[in-house]
């Protein structure tokens, strides 16, 4: 198959590498055509995908994957068909192939957009890689809480990067992952104040009153900017948990924010109480 034909109506960077004299008409009937052919027109315009640092040219290509990829979820929708998936597939058995890491970036982030269960193994082998680990992230936070597994998987092997570590905590308490409490109780003794923060923000998303007497214990030591996120945090815990309970963090707040700049911590304190 020859897809330059599909490639060839969409614009190349002008002067000062604007974007200009694009033909709608055209280039829409360039991707109808692409369209009845997903699978094998992703898999050929992948291998034409160029490191952002090479000589040459692929934003063409890069424009027609795109469309590609958010098209398709409603086009599969349209004609009750599998090409979805089969698209997706298509560019998640790209990954192990031998590409430039900021290739395989731009892969993972088209099937943010059109991606689904199909496509999470593959995904989550790149939450351990440095460069593209907050891509794959995104992405298998998009797909949903089904994703979280390949966040657990990970975890144990990015204990000793903190930015890898800290990326993989995120998804988990984005997905409010009920199985990864006692991840999040772990990180509240870490002595990086981001993963501290990313502890407490977990336990808040799944809402356990039964970490409540840990979560107290940690955000009492905060300080600075960590010691006003972690209050964010406390009120919105207790808006998840029972009204008992609750109260164990509103007579928290009164006890622990006592500054002048913290009043209004005392207020909403006492008027839940």
């Amino acid at each position: 198959m020859d897809i330059q034909s599909y490639l060839d109506p969409f614009p190349l960077p002008a002067k000062r590498g604007i974007l200009s004299d694009i033909n709608k008409e055209k280039t829409e009937k360039s991707v109808q055509e692409a369209m009845k052919d997903p699978e094998a027109v992703a898999s050929l315009l992948v291998k034409r995908l160029l490191d952002p640092g090479a000589e040459g040219n692929d934003i063409q290509v890069r424009h027609l994957l795109h469309t590609m990829a958010v098209r398709i979820p409603n086009y599969d929708r349209k004609v009750n068909g599998n090409k979805r998936v089969k698209f997706s597939l298509v560019l998640a058995k790209s990954l192990s192939g031998n590409y430039p890491d900021r290739v395989k970036a731009f892969v993972i982030r088209q099937l943010q957009i059109c991606g689904g269960e199909e496509v999470i193994p593959a995904i989550g082998e790149f939450l351990i890689v440095d460069g593209i680990a907050d891509d794959a992230a995104q992405a298998l936070i998009a797909i949903g809480k089904v994703s979280a597994e390949q966040f657990r998987k990970a975890l144990p092997e990015v204990k000793n990067n903190s930015i890898l570590y800290r990326n993989v905590l995120h998804g988990l308490a984005e997905l409010a992952d009920d199985l990864s409490k006692e991840s999040f109780l772990e990180a509240l003794v870490n002595e990086d104040d981001d993963c501290r923060l990313l502890g407490l923000w977990g336990l808040t998303q799944i809402g356990d009153s039964s970490t409540l007497e840990s979560f107290l214990k940690a955000d009492q030591k905060e300080k600075g900017f960590s010691r006003i996120k972690a209050a964010s945090y406390c009120l919105k815990f207790a808006e998840k948990i029972q009204k008992k309970d609750a109260a164990k963090i509103y007579r928290h707040l009164q006890k622990t924010r006592t500054l002048p700049e913290e009043k209004y911590l005392q207020q909403i304190a006492v008027s839940a109480l």
